[in-house]
């Protein structure tokens, strides 16, 4: 059964990886609230800087600088969305973590039941059992129709129903979980695009602060450093939501597998 408990090892291995592509991804979720305050300085900054530009010229920076001025107001929530579907995500991968150390002490505590109890006869040797993964409730139930578990009578056989009982609601309560995570993750994914879309606003915001700051005499060097300010935060708001799209992958990917009783061993 040395194979068996590998791949439960794994198992419960990989739910706790997955727990930790959340926190990941928390975190991210997190700094992205910093990400939202600098663009609302440099906004601020903008709209002061356009109002100093004397006579008409500066109306034009004082109406994209306006703009502008939005774009945190658009990300905040954004951010603050995400932020409450990644503690959510958190919680429940953490729940399932609780879960599969749970179900694994059981099961283990059943196989080991009933080692110690293993006829001589062949037939009924638990080897026989040894392609049963036990990461599914169809895995525990072949079990129970094994002749070394159908054996024995009594309380022995009441204990060990017992914990039979409990290994399939612990695995059921795993998939529920675990389904919930999959949808967290989903969720998590679509709210990027809101971000990125805002981005995107931002980025061209810049580039039109920075060519209508061409012949603001003196004000020209500001606004083109502000238009590179703003570019940068952009950047890195690209590159922490690639980072948690990236993991979000990964999350959707190790769950497909832990769904159908499969293990992740890359």
């Amino acid at each position: 059964m040395a194979a068996m408990h590998d791949v439960l090892s794994l198992f419960k291995r990989n739910i706790n990886q997955l727990f930790g592509i959340t926190v990941d991804i928390l975190n991210v979720g997190r700094s992205l609230q910093q990400l939202s305050l600098s663009m609302q300085i440099l906004a601020n900054n903008g709209v002061v800087q356009a109002a100093k530009i004397p006579g008409g010229k500066g109306r034009p920076m004082l109406a994209l600088v306006e703009i502008l001025n939005n774009t945190p107001k658009e990300i905040r929530p954004e951010v603050e969305a995400l932020e409450h579907l990644c503690a959510g995500l958190a919680k429940v991968t953490a729940s399932s973590s609780n879960i599969v150390w749970r179900y694994h002490q059981l099961i283990a505590s059943l196989l080991s039941a009933m080692t110690q109890g293993e006829p001589s006869s062949k037939s009924k040797s638990l080897e026989t059992l040894s392609h049963l993964r036990f990461t599914t409730a169809a895995d525990v139930t072949q079990l129970t129709q094994h002749p070394a578990f159908t054996a024995v009578g009594g309380l022995e056989r009441e204990n060990r129903l017992y914990l039979v009982h409990h290994c399939q609601a612990n695995l059921t309560e795993l998939q529920e979980r675990l389904k919930e995570a999959l949808r967290c993750l989903g969720e998590t994914h679509q709210a990027l695009n809101g971000l990125k879309m805002i981005g995107l606003t931002a980025r061209y915001m810049a580039f039109c602060i920075s060519s209508e700051a061409a012949g603001l005499a003196e004000a020209e060097a500001n606004f083109k450093n502000l238009a590179a300010e703003i570019s940068r935060v952009v950047d890195d708001l690209d590159n922490k939501t690639r980072a948690m799209k990236d993991a979000i992958e990964h999350g959707q990917e190790l769950l497909g597998l832990l769904l159908k009783g499969h293990t992740y061993a890359k």
